[in-house]
């Protein structure tokens, strides 16, 4: 089996794959994702397994994951991913916004950790934000709100 190309850059940094357990809360991350002007939905899924094929093939640029409750499973493939697409780029939902799901999230390679409860809505300006990055941005920025 072909290894990725962990220097290649994805087809397109700005297609999105959306991965939320809670179908009633991904419905409604989609519908903000497509609102975002720049910004491409690749895909959607209940589990990060699903996101896994797009992110292989460097279809998708942007991964959304809600983070199922004990999220480390969650966090591990999100680590696994970031080892084959560095250039992934991930914003973490949790159910909580304690520091321990924020260093988890961040240590696994999330730029963003959100409290899904209260941050949700912060979403789109991330997105809007990378659509409008130039490509001098540090790589290893990291972000915590």
């Amino acid at each position: 089996m072909d290894q990725p190309n962990k220097n290649a850059l994805p087809n397109n940094p700005t297609s999105i794959f959306v991965v939320e357990g809670a179908p009633e809360i991904r419905k409604r991350l989609v519908a903000m994702v497509r609102r975002v002007a720049g910004i491409d939905l690749n895909g959607e899924g209940s589990s990060v397994d699903e996101a896994l094929p797009a992110i292989q093939s460097g279809a998708v640029g942007i991964l959304l994951l809600g983070l199922a409750p004990k999220g480390g499973r969650d966090l591990e493939a999100l680590a696994r991913m970031k080892r084959m697409r560095p250039q992934l780029r991930a914003i973490v939902l949790a159910d909580s916004s304690s520091q321990q799901y924020t260093d988890a999230s961040l240590a696994a390679g999330a730029e963003y950790c959100l409290d899904k409860s209260r941050e949700f809505g912060l979403v789109p300006n991330i997105l809007r934000n990378w659509v409008g990055a130039t490509s001098g941005r540090p790589a290893n920025e990291r972000h915590t709100n």
